[in-house]
């Protein structure tokens, strides 16, 4: 222990008299060799002495965990106790030493250690080196060891050790208070000396990078030179981040600007030092005064951005133009930074003037950069350039991304201001979200991840035109909603959940779009989007792009007053009207199309007032024409009449009693397509006879009755939501004209309850497939099976009954449904008895003034061979039981 005072002592005095030295440079020199030999003789000593009995593993375990923990040594107290100035020239020194160091490992050649150091006080890196590798020993041996390959395991690990140690030593004497200070303040000499360590700094650390990046593919490093490359990469990194955060600003500016404008400056190091800038800024406050000294180093990237790309001729050249595309992306996030923090919140003082002529140079630039990629994307998805390399487009499209969001940030920044570059930023931006949408749409993967980027940085950059400039948007609207464009499916797959969800972000864009755009604007792009996206005769993307834009309509209907509204009904409508008119083969695509409308009806017509909504329900009986004199037949009416009444029972739905008088001025219409539906459904079966012409045609004859029968279904659930909302308000509606009304449904209603049901005939269900299977169209469309909430005849006798609301009108109601209860054919049995049980279960005591007359029907059903229908029966009579208080055995014997 005395030994190691005394040393303590030699080596504190020794570096007392270098400080003696004539000139700063000697004694800095001199200090330095002195720690950089001491730490030599350091990394020596963790090669231990082994025994016989020892074995090369446990050796490698032993200097591996020296150089993991790298615990205090001389060297870094002897660098402690040097004043500050000398320690940031003796870092310097240090990091130079190292850089040589690693520069020695990755070289293979036989001179790689024999460096000078060009100084007659600061010792060759080669006798450092050899120090650290064999110690104070012969020269005979020395002269034995120059190739970093031909060095034993202890020896590599010894070299390893030394460098790392070099490189966190420096970290660590950058890293206390007083260096700190002395940086900030530094002036003259000092700001050179801080401004070489930099840029050594992030020399040593691009190489540390790059040696790391060439030797892992290489698969040649062992475990320990694998952690070595990570410690050191780590540690120039951590010096870096210290010395960038800490050197004043002008100097930082100025290596910067330095480092960017000399053209012998490796691209890796432009990279960094780009990087390391747009840390720097996101620090600055936009009201300081270091943000004008930012603002000026904004035309220095803007020209990286501009940089020219070689062409590509051969794989040399595929490297350099994959190194300016990356340099170029560089520089594009560093502007988007320098808008973020450098900006000021406010338009109007003087700093946002000076900020936007340094940000409108860098908008142009950067507009021109994204046509050429937008140009570029639609060029390799051609069927003339499907050979283009993946990898070029692949790092192309992700400049394009970058260079949409960095427009992105500058829209939303300069607002006005970008008003004249808006054609050079929307139409390239929707060209390639067509393109892109186009190329997703025709793979099966639709986990493409560079198409999903380029959509999200595209929508990111169309929502901040939209939410900035909406009042500008009139001339793009018909290119934003046209084919494959912001309306298309693909971009609606997956969920809406996440930042990074193309679905939320497009969601996003419409939200923004529907309710900053002026309506008096959107309407009619809108309609006219409709128009062409429903004009095919045939099924494909169209139907499902038509779903968006009213999705996108009901939007802007819901968040617009009812002043700006009105100029537009008459756009809206047409809309509307080409949406319901539109006839889709699958039943499921068609309900998708027809609920989407409805629901953008609905919000127009919850803006509407009592007086505006009757003329626009004329408008919709008048566009779905005339029932009684359609001769024709033809489907388009079929299809206009089925959305009639699909509609008028979406407002039968929410307006309720409201639409009561709507619903009057149609009575006539209602009753007509009953009497259709009666005529088609109640005229018996009749066997076919004749020739095999006469049978098609009698089967072409079925067909079309099946097609008129399409308004049947969406009108029973009118009727039914409509005489419920009458029964809640006293069932003045049912019983008008004097009881005509009421009587007229219950004629239509009850034949119905009797009809026969072509199998063909489509019905909307709430049935899975397999149970359609075993479910009949007739217990789906009269008794209600699956039906409950789509419509159907046993429902709506149900409310006419809860809506008659007396004995008198019930009675004929009662005899139509005691009718069914005692037909010949089961299925209508059992509508009937199940049509009585909901009757009473909806009515109740009031209407056991009738139980008399339905107990000899209830007594035959009781013994009914179907198990169902004798189980209602059942149902009906304990009912009855229960509210009248009393057993129904007797009477029923």
């Amino acid at each position: 222990r005395q030994c190691e005072k005394t040393r303590h002592s030699l080596l504190d005095h020794f570096l007392q008299a270098l400080r003696q030295l004539p000139t700063k440079q000697d004694s800095s020199d001199a200090a330095a060799s002195l720690i950089a030999c001491v730490m030599a003789l350091e990394s020596y000593n963790i090669q231990l002495p082994r025994t016989d009995d020892d074995n090369d593993d446990s050796t490698m375990t032993n200097s591996n965990s020296a150089l993991k923990k790298n615990e205090a040594s001389e060297s870094i107290r002897l660098l402690a106790n040097a004043p500050t100035p000398m320690r940031i020239a003796v870092s310097l020194s240090l990091l130079q030493y190292a850089e040589k160091l690693m520069s020695s490992i990755c070289s293979q050649s036989a001179n790689s250690v024999e460096l000078h150091s060009g100084s007659k006080l600061k010792v060759n890196i080669s006798e450092v080196a050899l120090l650290a590798l064999v110690g104070p020993n012969s020269d005979e041996e020395r002269k034995q060891l120059t190739s970093y390959s031909e060095y034993t395991g202890d020896q590599k690990r010894s070299i390893l050790y030394l460098t790392v140690s070099l490189l966190q030593t420096v970290r660590d004497a950058t890293s206390t208070p007083s260096a700190k200070k002395l940086v900030r303040k530094s002036q003259g000499n000092d700001v050179d000396l801080c401004l070489r360590l930099w840029q050594e700094l992030m020399q040593t650390h691009v190489n540390a990078l790059r040696a790391h990046s060439k030797l892992i593919a290489n698969d040649v490093l062992e475990d320990f030179e694998k952690r070595f490359w990570v410690a050191a990469t780590t540690a120039t990194s951590a010096c870096l981040e210290n010395l960038q955060n800490i050197l004043p600003v002008p100097h930082f500016l100025a290596s910067v600007s330095s480092t960017l404008s000399e053209d012998s400056v490796d691209d890796y190091i432009r990279k960094k030092t780009i990087r390391l800038l747009s840390e720097r800024v996101a620090e600055v406050n936009s009201d300081s005064p270091e943000a004008l000294l930012f603002l000026e180093a904004v035309p220095e990237l803007v020209s990286q951005v501009c940089v020219a790309r070689p062409k590509i001729t051969d794989e040399t050249s595929l490297v350099s133009y994959r190194r300016a595309i990356v340099m170029q992306q560089g520089a594009l996030i560093a502007i988007e930074s320098f808008a973020r923090s450098l900006y000021p919140p406010t338009d109007d003082s003087k700093l946002a003037k000076k900020a936007s002529d340094a940000f409108i140079p860098a908008l142009t630039s950067v507009t021109r950069l994204l046509g050429e990629g937008a140009s570029s994307w639609i060029d390799s998805n051609s069927d003339d350039n499907n050979n283009s390399s993946y990898d070029v487009r692949d790092v192309e499209c992700q400049l394009f991304s970058s260079a949409a969001l960095c427009i992105y940030r500058l829209v939303t920044v300069l607002k006005a201001r970008c008003i004249p570059h808006l054609p050079s930023i929307v139409t390239p931006l929707l060209a390639a979200l067509k393109s892109i949408n186009i190329f997703i749409g025709s793979t099966t993967d639709q986990a493409d991840t560079t198409g999903k980027f380029l959509q999200l940085s595209i929508l990111r950059t169309l929502s901040a035109v939209a939410e900035t400039l909406p009042q500008f948007l009139l001339p793009y609207l018909p290119l934003i909603f046209s084919k494959n464009a912001l309306a298309s499916i693909v971009l609606r797959r997956g969920t809406a959940e996440g930042e990074n969800s193309v679905r939320a972000a497009t969601d996003e864009v419409s939200e923004v779009l529907a309710t900053r755009t002026p309506i008096r604007q959107l309407v009619p792009a809108l309609s006219q989007a409709l128009g062409r996206n429903l004009s095919q005769n045939e099924e494909g993307s169209s139907w499902e792009e038509a779903t968006s834009i009213l999705a996108i309509m009901k939007i802007a209907v819901e968040s617009s007053q009812r002043s700006e509204l009105t100029p537009v009904i008459g756009k809206i409508f047409n809309g509307l009207v080409t949406s319901y008119a539109y006839e889709l083969k699958k039943a499921d695509n068609r309900e998708e199309l027809l609920s989407n409308t409805n629901k953008c009806l609905l919000a127009l017509v919850m803006k509407l007032s009592e007086a505006q909504l009757r003329p626009l329900y004329a408008r919709l009986r008048e566009w779905r024409g005339d029932i009684k004199n359609d001769k024709d037949s033809s489907s388009s009416s079929h299809v206009r009449r089925s959305a009639f009444w699909n509609l008028s029972a979406e407002l039968s739905k929410s307006l309720r009693s409201i639409f009561l008088p709507c619903l009057t001025s149609v009575i006539s219409d209602v009753f007509d397509e009953l009497e259709i539906a009666v005529s088609i459904l109640c005229k018996g079966s009749k066997t076919k006879v004749g020739s095999k012409r006469r049978k098609l045609e009698e089967s072409e004859g079925e067909d079309d009755d099946v097609d008129q029968l399409r308004p049947l279904q969406p009108l029973l659930l009118c009727l039914e939501l409509a005489l419920k909302a009458d029964a809640h308000e006293g069932g003045d509606w049912t019983r008008g004209d004097d009881n005509q009304r009421y009587n007229m449904l219950l004629n239509h209603l009850g034949k119905l309850l009797l009809s026969q049901i072509p199998s063909n005939m489509d019905v909307k269900s709430d049935l899975a497939p397999s149970e359609k299977q075993s479910a009949s169209k007739f217990q789906q469309i009269v008794q209600g099976v699956g039906t409950l909430e789509h419509g159907n005849v046993v429902g709506c006798l149900t409310s006419l009954a809860a809506a008659a609301g007396n004995e008198q009108l019930w009675k004929p109601l009662n005899f139509a449904v005691l009718e069914a209860c005692g037909h010949k054919r089961s299925e209508v049995r059992k509508a009937g008895i199940s049509c009585l049980l909901s009757i009473i279960e909806t009515i109740g005591e009031e209407y056991m003034v009738l139980l008399p007359e339905c107990l000899p029907v209830l007594s035959e059903l009781l013994e009914d061979g179907d198990e169902e229908v004798a189980g209602m029966a059942k149902e009906c009579v304990r009912q009855g039981e229960e509210l009248l208080g009393e057993s129904l055995e007797e009477s029923l014997r």
